[in-house]
């Protein structure tokens, strides 16, 4: 039994709760009705079209298979049917798999290249990929829920569809512009309509929390206080969380480090491998493209999730008897790997895991001595048992939930929907805008940036290009807490009145930002959200101002308000009107 039920639901009428987990190579849905005065009860789908002889498989294949002219024509397991591939072959279909890695932050370091990922399909882009896997998740989801809950009638469903809030989860490492694509994804995937109250329908959470909530849910946390990490070891992804417990009646956690997040999931193992093959089979007639594809494509199906040690022999099996070449290590049908060799594909994501999580350990306020493994990768004999012997040194106990951690982080977003534990995150970026810094003619820099220089209707000078931070990288923000930071700005046209723009921008670099944006790499800042507002209604409430030369001109003034109380990064615009606060939510 979970270690903290669920409240009973206190709303008056039936909700439906979706969750998405996208991940590199498989993905899963969650789901959970909200009936007043019913304790909610999460539910996974675990029947998928192409997997029906894989009884209770939380996950699917996150592969699609798009037709010359760019249409969809196979997602999930039915594009390993044998009938799909005998078609993709004949009418030269496109493969589109690991997807997920193109969305990743231009600040997320990775040896990674874009080029080394299949190509999208002609005529897509990434969103619209997306879209099309999150519109097949739903459609899978769907016949699910009817064929498992007959109970709810065809029109009663469709209405609670039509309401349906999604919860789409997302590795550490991504932030509000990844969220923002998300959710247009959401909307070219049929999820929501695309107007204000359907993208409201949809949020966010992070793989860690998501982890966490699983994990309480799964009895781990327990009452005592405590510090503790959540490792989320998936496909493309490795997401760190750090937290302690603060309270016990209800449970509330909250987080003690920055969130982390490694690009070396399980799938850089099967790249290595695939690199590692190419370069051993060389010169053997089993180093075609078609061979090197059909081995790697075998050991990340076997031996990358049997490998236990690196004293044993590792046997891909890719061929039949007859398949030999000694002088390769193939005999019978079989490549021969040392179990060095085999380590040596692991050993990167390992020292990744390990180097991270020592970060958070150090960065952490209090000691931590549990860590708590979940996610697919972490299913791998031969992880776990590294990981336990070399953090052994550091007094972490490490412990992986008994039940299937490959639905942890679908299951786990739909537990933060129903009770939200975390009571504080810390910010692992530092947030801010572009701004102009007040000119000083004693100061050599200002002196320097002669073309940055911006002279204002009242005769006063400002510097462009000065970065301003609202919210610093490593603070501890609680749900309800702002951040604030006044701005203004001064126009003789009315015209420029009507819409007022302003840049919220994320510092991913270590130490303090710089001063001036462009003192650093320009790939260290990254726009979160370009912030748009009506501010026509200022005409009626400013008053001209008379500049010494004369110049009539109009001030006004307003402040950029950042919350980060959820995983989901919330800006507000605020300004007064005749005495009255107005603020403008953004997306």
């Amino acid at each position: 039994m979970p270690a903290n039920p669920a409240k009973k639901y206190r709303g008056s009428t039936r909700r439906l709760i979706i969750s998405f987990d996208v991940g590199t190579t498989f993905s899963g849905v969650s789901y959970c009705f909200l009936e007043p005065g019913e304790e909610p009860k999460i539910f996974s789908v675990t029947r998928f079209p192409g997997q029906e002889n894989v009884a209770g498989a939380p996950k699917v294949p996150s592969i699609l298979y798009y037709d010359k002219e760019g249409n969809m024509r196979a997602a999930g397991a039915e594009v390993n049917s044998a009938e799909n591939i005998e078609r993709a072959d004949e009418e030269e279909w496109i493969k589109i798999e690991w997807f997920k890695l193109r969305m990743r932050p231009k600040s997320m370091p990775t040896k990674l290249r874009s080029s080394t990922l299949p190509p999208l399909p002609p005529g897509k882009n990434l969103l619209q990929v997306f879209g099309d896997y999150m519109s097949y998740l739903m459609k899978c989801t769907s016949a699910f829920i009817r064929d498992t809950h007959p109970n709810i009638p065809a029109q009663s469903f469709e209405q609670l569809r039509s309401k349906a809030e999604f919860i789409i989860a997302h590795p550490n490492g991504w932030e509000g512009a990844q969220q923002a694509r998300l959710r247009k994804a959401a909307i070219l995937g049929g999820l929501v309509p695309d107007t204000a109250a359907g993208k409201s329908r949809v949020s966010f959470v992070s793989e860690g929390e998501a982890s966490l909530h699983y994990c309480i849910g799964e009895g781990l946390v327990g009452d005592e206080k405590k510090g503790f990490l959540i490792a989320d070891l998936g496909g493309g992804t490795l997401d760190f969380s750090a937290y302690e417990v603060t309270g016990v009646s209800p449970l509330r956690v909250q987080e003690m480090a920055a969130a982390k997040c490694e690009l070396e999931g399980s799938s850089f193992v099967t790249l290595r491998a695939k690199g590692f093959l190419q370069k051993k089979l060389e010169k053997s007639k089993y180093g075609t493209g078609e061979h090197i594809n059909l081995i790697a494509t075998r050991f990340d199906e076997t031996a990358k999730r049997t490998f236990r040690s690196s004293e044993e022999l590792c046997l891909i099996q890719f061929g039949s008897v007859a398949d030999a070449d000694p002088n390769a290590g193939i005999r019978r049908g079989s490549l021969r790997l040392t179990g060095t060799e085999v380590k040596d594909l692991f050993e990167p994501s390992i020292s990744a895991t390990i180097n991270a999580v020592r970060a958070q350990k150090a960065e952490a306020k209090k000691p931590i001595t549990a860590l708590y493994l979940v996610g697919g990768f972490s299913a791998s004999p031969y992880l776990i048992s590294t990981l336990k012997q070399r953090l052994q040194a550091d007094g972490l106990q490490v412990s992986i939930p008994d039940s299937q951690t490959a639905k942890a982080v679908a299951d786990g977003a739909i537990s933060y929907y129903l009770d939200g534990h975390v009571s504080s995150r810390v910010a692992r970026v530092t947030y801010g805008a572009p701004a102009g810094v007040p000119y000083n003619a004693f100061d050599p820099e200002h002196l320097r940036r002669t073309d940055f220089h911006r002279h204002l209707p009242s005769g006063r000078v400002v510097v462009n290009g000065g970065f301003e931070v609202v919210l610093q990288r490593g603070t501890t923000v609680d749900e309800e807490k702002e951040f604030r930071r006044p701005f203004f700005d001064e126009t003789t046209s009315w015209e420029t009145l009507n819409n007022l723009t302003l840049d919220v921008i994320a510092y991913s670099g270590p130490g303090k930002p710089p001063k001036w944006i462009d003192e650093t790499d320009p790939n260290l800042f990254k726009k979160v959200f370009k912030v748009q507002a009506d501010t026509s209604t200022l005409q009626h409430v400013l008053q001209y101002q008379r500049a010494p030369d004369g110049t009539m001109y109009w001030r006004y003034d307003f402040a950029l308000v950042i919350k980060f109380g959820s995983p989901e990064l919330k800006a507000q615009l605020v300004w007064n009107e005749n005495g009255v606060e107005r603020r403008l939510d953004i997306f």
